[in-house]
């Protein structure tokens, strides 16, 4: 019981405050992308590698590429 309400207590005895529905489904964003671009660079380093530096996550999401490296992208599929 004393961690439980030590967990509910923030600093100088103050009650924490629970995290917005908004910080909660930006935290879930950013935990998925993160796993996205890891299992990609497991498959794929030099993609990998190019998302971790181009996905920026946060109250907003975006992929921005460097502008000064050029992209090629090829298709690869099948037929």
């Amino acid at each position: 019981m004393t961690e439980q309400l030590a967990g509910a207590v923030g600093l100088g005895g103050r009650d924490r405050r629970a995290a917005s529905d908004g910080e909660r489904a930006r935290l879930s964003v950013t935990k998925a992308l993160k796993a996205a671009v890891k299992r990609v660079f497991a498959h794929d380093p030099v993609l990998g590698q190019h998302l971790e530096r181009s996905v920026r996550t946060g109250a907003y999401c975006s992929y921005a590429p460097d502008p000064a490296t050029r992209i090629v992208w090829e298709d690869v599929s099948p037929g």
